[in-house]
C-alpha cells in the first residue's frame, strides 16, 4: 500500500518532481517500482545507471514481468544530440532545444548524452497522455554527464516537467539537504530506526505541494520485495458477524486463537505462562489477543476465568462471547470483578468479591478455575491484568503472588495469560519478564500498533484488525 498523500499528489494536474531521498538499502527503488505499478496509465520510464537492463531485471523481477509497460533504459556514457526549436503554443510538448543549454556549456569534459532522446521520444509520442520518469538515481546521472544535480533538474523541469507535464520521480541516494530540494515539488525520506535492538522503517513525507499531508510519516515493510506502507491504527467491525472458527489444539500446546500469533510463537505451550507487556499509548484493543485464546479454548469445549479489569469487564466480556457467537457458551467464562452496590451481578458468569477480602486471600482466581473446571472439564486459560492487583497488594506480596501462580500453572497444566501495561512499577515488570515462558510486548511507534517477541525474541510485526471472518481478529505483518 502506497500513502495515499503520495499517490493524491502525483494524481494533479500538470507536470511535478518528487525526491524519493535515502541510504543505500532504505527501500527507495522498491517504492519507485510500486509507484510505476500503480501509474502504468502514464507511460512509465525507468531511466537507470545500474549496469545493464539484464542487471535491473535480475535484482528486480517484477520490472522484467512488466516490461511491455515499464520501459527500462539505460544510461551509457552518452545523451543528447539532437535540438529543436521551441513552440511559443499552449500545445503539451517536448522541449527538446533545451538541451542546447548544455551544448553550450564550455566544458571539455562533458559527455554526450543521447540515450535521453529515449525518453523524449516515448514523452512525445505519448502526448498529450502524461508520462512518469524516474531517474534512479540522480547522482549516478549527474556523475556520467558530469553535470551538478541542480542544473540537471533544472533542466530536467525546463524540457519535460513544465512543457509536457511529465510526472519525475527522482532517486537521491543521500539524506542530508541538497541544493535540490527546494527545486523539486514534493520531497519524501526513507530511512531505518532501531526499536530494542530490532530494525524498522519509516517514510517522511517532508513536502507535498498542494496535496493535504494528514499522516506526515509512515512505517513501512519490503516484505516480498513489495512495498507496503501502514495506516495510523483503526478499530474495524465486521458488517456481518459470524461464528468463530476454531483452530484445533494439539496434546502439547494450547493455539493463540490467531493463525498468524501460531506462525510466530508456534502457539502457547501446556502449562505456560505469558506475558503480554504493552506499552505507553497502547489502548484497550489490545484484549483482543487474549480474548482470542480464551475464544478459541472455549469454543472446544474448555474455560477461561478473567480477572475484570477496565477494557476487559463483564459487559465487555459479554460482548466478544456473542460476537464470537459464543453465547450457548457463556457460562463457561468466570469474571472475577469487584463488588459495586449500585450494580449488583445478575449473571451466573460474573463473581464479585470484596476488596479487601481479595487483599488477604487473593487465591480467589484459583478457587473459581477450580470450580469451572470440576464442573465443566476441559483446557482452561486464566486472564490476569495485573495493574488492578497492583493497586490491591503490596509489592511482596505481589511479587509472592507471581510466583505462585507460576508454579501453579505450570502444577496444574493449565494456560495463563499475565498483562502488564506501561504504568506497572518495573520491579513487578521484571519479576514477571524472569518467570514469563514467552514475553511478548506490544507498542505504537507513529500511530501503528506493532507487536514483538522478547522471549523467544522475534522480528517486528505490525498489528492491524482483520474481520474478514466475521469477528474481531488481527493480522500480522513481518517488517522487513
Amino acid at each position: 500500500m502506497i500513502p495515499e498523500e503520495i499517490k493524491n499528489f502525483l494524481s494533479h494536474e500538470g507536470g511535478s518532481s518528487l525526491i524519493i531521498q535515502g541510504n543505500p538499502g532504505t527501500g527507495k527503488t522498491i517504492l519507485t517500482l510500486e509507484l510505476m505499478d500503480a501509474f502504468l496509465d502514464c507511460n512509465p520510464m525507468y531511466l537507470t545507471t545500474r549496469s545493464t537492463t539484464d542487471a535491473v531485471y535480475r535484482h528486480f523481477p517484477r520490472l522484467r514481468q512488466r516490461h511491455k509497460e515499464i520501459n527500462v533504459i539505460e544510461s551509457k556514457d552518452t545523451f543528447w544530440d539532437r535540438f529543436f526549436k521551441k513552440d511559443d503554443s499552449d500545445e503539451l510538448r517536448v522541449e527538446r532545444d533545451a538541451f542546447e543549454m548544455y551544448g553550450m556549456l564550455d566544458d571539455p569534459d562533458r559527455t554526450d548524452i543521447t540515450e535521453f532522446d529515449q525518453v523524449c521520444d516515448r514523452v512525445d509520442a505519448f502526448l498529450p497522455e502524461r508520462s512518469l520518469l524516474v531517474l534512479d538515481s540522480i547522482e549516478g546521472l549527474c556523475d556520467k554527464y558530469k553535470v551538478s544535480e541542480k542544473f540537471f533538474v533544472g533542466l530536467i523541469n525546463r524540457c519535460l516537467i513544465e512543457p509536457a507535464h511529465t510526472k519525475v520521480i527522482i532517486i537521491l541516494e543521500k539524506m542530508e539537504k541538497t541544493e535540490i530540494d527546494y527545486l523539486a515539488d514534493g520531497v519524501i525520506s526513507l530511512h531505518q530506526v532501531d526499536r530494542d535492538g530490532r530494525r524498522m522503517r519509516m517514510l517522511s513525507i517532508d513536502k507535498l505541494r498542494g496535496t493535504a499531508i494528514n499522516q506526515p510519516s509512515y512505517l513501512f515493510t519490503l516484505k516480498n520485495g513489495r512495498f507496503h506502507s501502514f495506516n495510523a491504527f483503526d478499530v474495524m467491525y465486521p458488517e456481518e458477524y459470524l461464528p468463530f472458527e476454531p483452530i484445533p489444539n494439539s496434546k502439547t500446546h494450547y493455539s493463540t486463537g490467531n493463525r498468524d500469533l501460531d506462525e510466530v510463537f508456534g502457539g502457547y505451550r501446556i502449562g505456560s505462562y505469558i506475558l503480554l507487556e504493552t506499552g505507553e499509548n497502547v489502548d484497550n484493543f489490545f484484549y483482543t489477543l487474549p480474548m482470542l485464546t480464551a475464544a478459541n479454548i472455549v469454543s472446544q469445549d474448555g474455560s477461561a476465568v478473567i480477572l475484570s479489569v477496565s477494557g476487559a469487564g463483564p459487559s465487555e466480556v459479554k460482548n466478544n462471547v456473542f460476537e464470537y457467537g459464543l453465547s450457548d457458551r457463556l457460562n463457561s467464562f468466570r469474571v472475577v470483578t469487584e463488588e459495586n452496590p449500585e450494580e449488583p451481578v445478575t449473571e451466573d458468569f460474573v463473581v464479585a468479591y470484596d476488596k479487601e477480602r481479595f487483599s488477604s486471600n487473593f487465591n480467589i482466581l484459583d478457587r473459581e478455575l477450580a470450580k469451572l473446571r470440576a464442573e465443566r472439564g476441559g483446557d482452561v486459560v486464566k486472564i490476569v491484568d495485573y495493574e488492578i492487583l497492583e493497586t490491591m497488594l503490596g509489592m511482596q506480596a505481589l511479587k509472592r503472588m507471581i510466583l505462585s501462580d507460576k508454579k501453579y500453572t505450570a502444577a496444574n497444566k493449565i494456560l495463563t495469560i499475565a498483562i502488564c501495561k506501561h504504568s506497572i512499577a518495573p520491579e513487578i515488570k521484571k519479576t514477571l519478564a524472569n518467570i514469563s515462558d514467552i514475553h511478548i510486548r506490544l507498542n505504537k511507534y507513529n500511530d501503528t500498533m506493532i507487536l514483538y517477541g522478547e522471549k523467544p525474541t522475534t522480528s517486528v510485526y505490525v498489528i492491524e484488525p482483520d474481520v474478514r471472518r466475521g469477528y474481531k481478529d488481527v493480522k500480522l505483518t513481518l517488517v522487513r
